[in-house]
């Protein structure tokens, strides 16, 4: 049926315009049908897939005694590259046990496009499919060239492989309209004709949605059908786009100069205290000099980035017309100074006034970020303190396993509730729970994972001492964690785009004495034109395993992605996921707040090379203890407070300005 459908619409192909929409194969990777593109999808999207092709070339003879579910997420992690993970399982339709299944298994996948462009010249490719270890399922290796002519994308490639892509591939698309495509390949064992339908890029505003239907010429019974949707990751308060329609209508030099200079120098500093005290900051110091304002401050309100609470800051600078020519913004964490933030408040205005190339250079050119606080005379000290405020984040914990030999997903999901008080200066205390909500059959009683369903629980009990010496951080931490008893030592130093840290730990078990002790060692370097990291840990593990752990990060908006490589006992490779669950501007109140997670962590791994060559769960390994209260994310903002980082995200200080203040 679906070969003659293709037949009667192939003449619809020669009204189509010339660009194409690139999305996944039904291997994952951007392709055709079953055969790459040398197209990679784009930077910062995620595009997941549902599919049922009996995609085993073992049973190709029986496929029609299994049936298939194949889930793919395709990620756009830096331009001209993706990643692609794979949950394949495939079962017998007349399935006599949990165990009747041919195929269960993670993998991963990646392709690169080499970057070079000329109209007259296709586009090349290379990738692996299937990496790592010695069971795997889907394995290939491959180059590949494609060119488009108008409504035609035709692609060639060769494939090194046991199976599918094993030797010369090629394939062709054809554009119909915007939303239609006529597809055809051949893999190097199968000829495969299919349909795509999918809604007009930007018809969501999150994305796309699309549809594929194939069959295959060599077994007209091997009919399959795949659902995908793509997704734009995070929403980038720093994107140029999002305000190319404000001008200098939306700030009016009435807005800005407003009260005569005697009243603005009398009244600056009261009038800034009541606004930033009544927004939700809290200690609050302010000084001035004759052309200088100074603003320390703790934020508690913009659990997103800090970088929202300097654009509050600077808004509320603007709007009150202070008569001062630059700014020293020191940003404090329990009530200790973290970094400064120094720059030209004039310049400032003249970038909210307007968007320009040279605005933007110029406020961006006196931007400074350094630990050299400087003593100044202060007008108001330590405003809306932060002391014995009870702080509630509510959280969400969840424990799963992903194809294992049981089950396709088996999942514990529970509520963490986190209490926080800033105590002093430098001391504060934190309080973790942990209460399971929802749970699969295998985390029940009686299943293969009720060992890890704990019940209600107390996670810690830790007190938290802090000290900052200019790049240094250093934080002990104490109490009571996991049922040990013991603590951490913590400690950080930054310079630049350069971090150093060390944890120390020593927990012994309140029941069978048993002691742990871990030593971790990392550098992380933060790359400002992608808004990624990459760092390195090794040490001993809080399973006294030793190893290291290899990871490169990339936020988008605020949600971070994350691949690693760890090594230790066993070999693992991973993707992760953090972000916060909570919105980006959160109440303060006099007695304290509720919201949601601040930053909600997860990852799913699988080990790529066990000495048997087999993938089974160890879940134990290379585990870096963690608690709610670390640097790198109450004191550093996620890594994100040095000077580059800041200069890449002044649009994110003109967005809080018009979002908030204005």
């Amino acid at each position: 049926m679906l070969k003659y459908l293709f037949l009667s619409c192939f003449s619809l192909a020669f009204l189509s315009a010339d660009n194409f929409y690139n999305t996944s194969s039904f291997q994952g990777y951007t392709g055709i049908i079953n055969i790459p593109t040398a197209e990679v999808i784009q930077d910062g999207k995620i595009e997941l897939q549902i599919s049922n092709q009996v995609d085993a070339f073992r049973v190709r003879e029986t496929r029609d005694q299994y049936k298939a579910e194949h889930y793919f997420l395709n990620f756009g992690f830096l331009p001209n590259l993706e990643i692609t993970g794979r949950l394949a399982n495939i079962e017998e339709k007349e399935q006599q046990s949990r165990y009747g299944f041919l195929d269960r298994d993670l993998s991963a996948s990646f392709k690169y496009q080499i970057p070079y462009y000329h109209k007259y010249l296709p586009k090349i490719a290379f990738g692996m499919q299937d990496v790592g270890g010695d069971a795997n399922r889907y394995e290939a290796t491959y180059i590949v060239a494609s060119q488009q002519y108008a409504f035609f994308r035709g692609t060639v490639g060769y494939g090194f492989s046991s199976e599918r892509l094993d030797g010369f591939f090629a394939g062709a698309e054809l554009k119909a309209n915007e939303w239609f495509y006529l597809l055809s390949d051949y893999d190097s064992h199968d000829t495969n004709i299919g349909l795509r339908v999918g809604t007009p890029v930007d018809f969501f505003d999150f994305g796309e949605i699309s549809l594929m239907a194939k069959t295959n010429l060599d077994d007209e019974d091997d009919n399959s059908i795949a659902l995908n949707v793509k997704i734009n990751l995070g929403v980038k308060h720093h994107s140029r786009e999002k305000y190319e329609n404000i001008t200098t209508s939306n700030i009016t030099a009435q807005t800005i100069y407003t009260l005569p200079v005697e009243d603005r120098t009398i009244n600056s500093i009261e009038n800034l205290k009541n606004s930033l005290v009544n927004f939700g900051l809290e200690n609050i110091d302010i000084g001035d000099t004759q052309t200088k304002i100074y603003v320390a401050y703790e934020n508690n309100i913009f659990d997103h980035n800090e970088v929202d609470a300097l654009g509050a800051i600077l808004g509320y600078m603007i709007e009150l017309n202070l008569p001062h020519q630059t700014f020293e913004i020191v940003i404090k964490k329990s009530n200790q100074k973290v970094k400064k933030v120094i720059g030209d408040l004039e310049k400032y205005k003249k970038f909210l006034k307007s968007l320009s190339q040279r605005s933007m250079r110029e406020f961006e050119q006196s931007l400074h970020v350094n630990t050299n606080f400087t003593d100044i005379p202060l007008k108001v000290n330590n405003a809306n303190s932060s002391y014995f405020k009870t702080r509630a984040e509510i959280g969400i914990g969840l424990d799963n396993f992903v194809g294992v030999e049981i089950s396709l997903y088996e999942y514990l999901l529970s509520a963490r509730p986190y209490f926080h008080w800033n105590l002093y200066k430098g001391l504060d205390l934190g309080i973790l729970a942990d209460f399971p909500i929802l749970e699969s059959e295998q985390f029940k009683k009686g299943g293969a994972f009720y060992y890890r369903n704990e019940g209600n629980k107390l996670e810690n009990i830790m007190l938290h001492k802090s000290d900052i010496f200019g790049h240094f951080i250093n934080l002990l931490s104490v109490g009571y964690y996991d049922e040990q008893y013991g603590g951490f030592e913590n400690i950080s130093y930054t310079h630049k785009d350069h971090t150093f840290k060390l944890k120390l730990g020593y927990l012994e078990h309140e029941d069978t004495k048993e002691t742990r002790n871990i030593a971790l060692a990392s550098y992380g370097y933060y790359h400002q034109n992608y808004d990624a990291y990459i760092e390195i840990t090794g040490g001993k593990y809080y399973n006294q395993d030793t190893g290291f752990d290899l990871q490169v990060k990339r936020y988008f908006g605020e949600t971070l992605i994350r691949f690693f490589y760890q090594n230790a006992d066993n070999q693992y490779i991973g993707l992760g996921v953090e972000l916060p669950l909570t919105p980006r501007h959160v109440a303060n109140t006099a007695y304290g707040q509720i919201k949601g997670q601040n930053l909600f962590s997860h990852q799913i791994r699988t080990v790529v090379r066990a000495d048997d060559g087999q993938n089974f769960v160890l879940p134990g390994g290379v585990i870096n203890p963690v608690t709610e209260f670390e640097i790198e994310n109450r004191f550093l903002n996620k890594d994100r407070l040095s000077e580059s980082y800041i200069k890449k995200h002044i649009l994110r200080l003109r967005d809080v300005y018009f979002t908030y203040i204005q």
